[in-house]
């Protein structure tokens, strides 16, 4: 019966608008200037634009006494809600596990999963994702996949993004809906020598896939979220320990789930950085570890910034949660952002809020 939904969803919205406001290439191809004399997409006249270079620019100058030597400069940032659309309505991922299980003849998925992916979609679609649905996406999607190759789930996630229009905003599809402005501080960050890692929840190889067409100046290896084991396919349930790769082996992916959220993010930092950030991005409460751990750095000046999803004339945001959402930033030290107010564009004049046909 669901069958589809989302292949009619998308034919609908594909007649919703002619051009995208602004294309991939157009975004890879954003760039600032170190003294960041050319933003472009941020008010000036904002505290939190204010308060971003002014740190940048402290803590760069070797007469300092903030001074941070390159090697030490690392920003740690979360990808939905912070650098990219999460609103319209749900995740990317959720949508790529709802096309997976729905619309690909070519996939026939277990049963638990098929009525997990039920249960999901009626919970998305009325708006009301609990904390158990929430947790279980990540494990049902692991299942959804496995076994297809990492190129062949690369090809897929490709295809998927590049062609699926956003559900609720006109002329955008999904490889297309980064903030703008936050595309803008990654490029302004790394033009002043920092190393730019994108610590997420979501799938990592669907955020690598996702970022290397429209930032590309973030490497696959500065890209941590949650895992979904990849293993050999001969492998089946030998240990890594006691199995060898040989010249006919892929490698695909497995079942076996890594979350990485929370105090998880600190850890997955830790353990693949191996340095402590000096400033993070983030926004929302998944993100508090992961942002203290940069701003109550003891051997730098830390820095850390919340995006609060305030614009309800623009995007999905939520007014009452935003302000809740810099109260906890202030809390803690954050510099809060507000989409509203110090944002010129969101993801370019040629976007709009449209009506959702996801949730009727």
């Amino acid at each position: 019966m669901m069958r589809k939904f989302l292949s009619a969803l998308i034919i609908v919205l594909s007649f919703a608008g002619l051009a995208c406001a602004m294309s991939v290439e157009d975004i890879a191809s954003i760039s600032v200037k170190a003294d960041g004399s050319d933003f472009k997409y941020w008010n000036e006249d904002s505290k939190s634009f204010q308060a971003l270079k002014a740190y940048v620019e402290d803590v760069t100058n070797p007469e300092s006494p903030n001074f941070i030597p390159v090697e030490d400069r690392i920003c740690v940032s979360d990808m939905d809600g912070t650098i990219y659309g999460e609103l319209a309505p749900i995740y990317m991922e959720w949508y790529l596990f709802f096309h997976r299980v729905f619309d690909d003849d070519t996939y026939t998925p277990n049963p638990r999963v098929f009525a997990f992916a039920q249960e999901a979609l009626k919970a998305a679609k009325a708006g009301n994702i609990s904390t158990a649905i929430d947790a279980g996406e990540d494990s049902a999607q692991s299942y959804a996949f496995d076994g297809m190759t990492v190129e062949e789930f690369d090809a897929y996630a490709e295809n998927f993004i590049n062609n699926t229009p956003l559900d609720g905003l006109s002329n955008c599809k999904f490889s297309e809906a980064y903030y703008l402005p936050m595309v803008e501080v990654i490029k302004y960050l790394q033009a002043n020598g920092f190393s730019f890692y994108v610590v997420t929840a979501a799938d990592r190889q669907l955020m690598r896939v996702a970022l290397r067409g429209a930032i590309p100046s973030i490497s696959p290896a500065n890209v941590i979220g949650t895992d979904s084991l990849p293993l050999a396919r001969r492998q089946g349930f030998t240990d890594g320990l006691y199995f060898e790769f040989k010249q006919d082996d892929v490698v695909v992916r497995g079942p076996y789930l890594v979350t990485n959220n929370k105090m998880n993010k600190v850890s997955s930092i830790y353990k693949e950085i191996g340095k402590r950030p000096v400033m993070g991005l983030g926004n929302s409460g998944s993100d508090s570890s992961m942002l203290n751990y940069a701003i109550f750095n003891p051997k730098y000046k830390g820095f850390a910034m919340g995006v609060c999803a305030d614009d309800e004339t623009r995007d999905y945001g939520n007014a009452k949660k935003a302000q809740g959402y810099k109260s906890t930033c202030e809390k803690f030290g954050w510099v809060p952002i507000s989409m509203r107010d110090d944002w010129k564009t969101i993801y370019g004049d040629g976007v709009e809020k449209t009506e959702q046909k996801f949730r009727q």
